[in-house]
């Protein structure tokens, strides 16, 4: 059978966070929330599910929690009566520590969610305040061990590093409070201030990190980590082993998959297309059958010279690297920032700083 994943997106939030560049909204009514959950069931109804196998289920937004935990569970069922699921599928649920309640995730998991992510960002109560994030540190304390007793074994954690009026010691703070809760999975980023957000607009009066700080922030959290047992096997993600995300090194090694829901992106016979941000014409299209909300019927398939483009583009995000045909430029490898291993070319942690300049070298 084919191989598929499945991505749905719930463009709820509490209230918009100020960095936030993905399509969410803030402060939308029940009725909406309802009426979209349904739009959801009725689109994975209308999937032709012939010869797939699906191996991981991610619902992400936004924060899917919003929506709450029955709805999220009804999504769950309805995919569960469609496709024909691994028998270790992993299915993960993005989730706020201000959204879900410790009954909330026991009905999560007993639903068959096996994997969570937490958004921590930060263990400094007013950094949290600079972002407009709905949760302090203790909350996420909170959430993670009430995750713990409900019965997930595999929780991601999500931290940003070169933020406003963060001291490389308030960051270390942040890496050693998450290690010490010892979830399976984090996630790092470094912030980047989109056009737009809230951030944008004051962004000439915040105290930010110069590139050398940032730097030094970088790979002192990926020593911290590696000491602590963080395989560092992608870009921006560190996991213990076995825990690496499937869903994620899936899109990298271009596993297909089918995004359901407003803004949602899709990987499916060989194009690439997504939906409209727009709620209420999502749920309007999603009478009209599976496709209809889609860009689907208009995308190109992709060329064989693409496909490749996107292997190797995509290929080099992971530490295990990719296989390239011929010599690899000498100033990778004299400068560290790249290695040889059983004929792939894998990206140290100094590549992956400057890894678009090496992609481009490649393509």
């Amino acid at each position: 059978m084919k191989k598929l994943m499945l991505y749905y997106h719930f463009p709820f939030c509490l209230s918009k966070c100020a960095y936030c560049a993905f399509f969410s909204k803030a402060g939308i009514g029940d009725e909406v929330v309802e009426e979209y959950t349904r739009a959801l069931i009725r689109q994975t109804e209308s999937f032709p599910t012939d010869g797939f196998e699906v191996t991981s289920v991610y619902f992400g937004g936004g924060t899917p929690t919003v929506a709450g935990e029955k709805r999220l569970c009804a999504v769950l069922e309805a995919v569960k009566k469609r496709f024909s699921l691994s028998e270790n599928a992993e299915i993960t649920v993005e989730s706020n520590p201000k959204t879900v309640s410790a009954n909330g995730l026991r009905a999560l998991r007993e639903a068959g969610f096996n994997r969570l992510s937490i958004g921590a960002q930060s263990f400094n109560d007013g950094t949290l305040r600079l972002l407009e994030r709905p949760h302090n540190a203790e909350d996420f304390v909170r959430c993670f061990k009430d995750a713990r007793e409900a019965g997930f074994d595999n929780i991601s954690a999500d931290l940003i590093f070169a933020l406003p009026g963060e001291s490389t010691d308030m960051l270390m703070h942040s890496v050693r409070s998450l290690i010490e809760l010892r979830p399976e999975h984090i996630s790092v980023y470094g912030l980047s201030v989109e056009e737009g957000t809230p951030l944008w607009k004051k962004k000439e009066s915040l105290s930010s990190p110069d590139e050398e700080e940032e730097e030094r922030q970088y790979f002192l959290l990926c020593e911290e980590l590696a000491k602590a047992g963080y395989s560092h096997y992608e870009i921006s993600n560190f996991a213990r082993p076995g825990h690496e995300s499937r869903h994620n090194t899936g899109y990298w090694k271009r596993t297909p998959y089918f995004g359901f829901g407003a803004g949602a992106h899709s990987f499916y016979e060989n194009r690439r297309f997504s939906s409209p941000c727009d709620i209420d014409a999502y749920i309007k299209e999603s009478k009209s059958g599976c496709f209809a909300p889609t860009g689907f019927s208009s995308a190109a398939e992709i060329s064989e010279a693409e496909a490749e483009e996107e292997r190797i583009m995509l290929g080099l995000r992971l530490s295990e690297g990719v296989r390239i045909d011929g010599d690899i430029p000498p100033v990778l490898t004299e400068n560290g920032l790249a290695a040889l291993k059983d004929g792939r070319v894998c990206l140290t942690e100094k590549g992956f700083r400057v890894s678009n300049a090496i992609i481009a070298l490649f393509i």
